[in-house]
């Protein structure tokens, strides 16, 4: 079965190779790299995975290419010489994420290089964005040959220089799929089916702003002391995460990495994004698709799709009161739950087959 299941469109570019690169990356990216590569091989283009040890399910790796996380001159050597053999063939080379584009950039005559922008750089623990990462971003984006950002509002983020080589495709992803029942889901929790519940399915990195969520989840429930916040993944902040919520915050469970987090969307009352910076949000859509009302902090796409009454709120980012206001009103019945119409629109609108389509026309321009 196909990781990204849908329509099976016809070979339309047989006989082209574009591998995938993909930095040190998991949740969204990797979802949307493994997607792509799904559906170009329906279209008949050779889609090799390439990415560190580990970052991609066994078996889906067709080879290693250990992106760095850091600035190590000897890491950055390594992953290029480890690439270099696959951009032989390769008729374009697709680097999903500024790290995995920096090593994948055309060199001395070689295949051109498409680059996803899934993020910009985002500031550190000292609230400072590094300077060899600003400097990364720079030389990366002038090596491109188009850059793809996953929301019209990103070019702007994009220097004015490159803009011209900057096309707008939104990430595809399969739609979720419910295979456990509401109440299995919550009885794994021990919690009942009466009980108010929000999920909030993250990496735990600085960038979720789940530090914001805890304290804010100490007021809702002061409101609401039976409410019960579900906090899925795993990252670098978890110790420092079961630290802050052992400090007397009570309702909060760390779920940890979960195959198919879908199920534990569709078993809250509401799903949470506290995040300081998105770009659009995978989870997001998914929630709307499954016709769960969303609160969100003002990231991204989330003022765009979420209306304010059925589909979820929009609070400001870094606002843990606000966030605290809105989820007590979603946790009590206080708004009215998502509306099926917003899951067909979702649905039509990020339709995965469309989506890489629109990829293969990037790469149509190229050859």
């Amino acid at each position: 079965m196909s990781v990204c299941d849908g329509a099976r469109p016809s070979p339309s570019d047989p006989g082209r190779t574009v591998p995938q690169v993909v930095g040190p990356a998991t949740g969204g990216i990797r979802t949307h790299v493994r997607c792509l590569a799904s559906g170009l091989t329906q279209r008949g283009i050779v889609a090799p995975l390439l990415g560190p040890a580990g970052v991609l399910p066994d078996g889906e790796g067709a080879g290693v290419v250990d992106v760095p996380s850091g600035a190590s001159p000897v890491g950055w050597w390594r992953a290029r010489r480890q690439l270099g053999p696959w951009r032989t063939d390769a008729d374009i080379v697709h680097a999903h994420g500024i790290k995995a584009a920096s090593i994948a950039g055309s060199r001395r005559g070689g295949p051109p290089m498409v680059m996803t922008l899934h993020n910009v750089p985002l500031p550190d623990a000292s609230g400072r964005v590094p300077v060899w990462r600003t400097r990364l971003t720079e030389r990366t984006l002038g090596g491109a040959t188009r850059i793809i950002v996953p929301a019209a509002w990103m070019v702007d983020e994009v220097p004015r220089s490159h803009r011209a080589r900057v096309r707008v495709v939104a990430p595809a992803a399969p739609a979720p799929v419910v295979r456990r029942d509401r109440d299995a889901v919550r009885a794994d929790w021990g919690v009942t089916s009466d009980v108010p519940v929000a999920v909030c399915v993250a990496r735990l990195h600085p960038q979720k702003g789940l530090d914001a969520l805890v304290d804010a989840w100490r007021v809702v429930r002061s409101t609401v002391p039976r409410a019960e916040l579900v906090i899925v993944g795993d990252g670098p902040e978890r110790a420092a995460l079961e630290r802050r919520v052992a400090d007397g915050t009570t309702g909060v469970r760390l779920f940890g990495a979960s195959a198919n987090a879908a199920d534990l969307m569709a078993a809250a009352d509401v799903v949470v994004i506290s995040s300081v910076w998105e770009a659009l949000p995978l989870v997001l859509i998914e929630a709307l698709q499954l016709g769960r009302p969303v609160v969100s902090t003002d990231v991204g796409v989330a003022r765009e799709l979420l209306d304010g009454d059925a589909a979820g709120d929009v609070v400001p980012v870094g606002d843990a009161p606000a966030l605290a206001a809105a989820l007590i009103d979603r946790l009590t019945g206080s708004r009215s739950p998502g509306q099926a119409g917003g899951h067909v629109a979702t649905a039509e609108r990020f339709a995965p087959d469309a989506l890489i389509d629109a990829v293969v026309d990037v790469y149509r321009e190229l050859w």
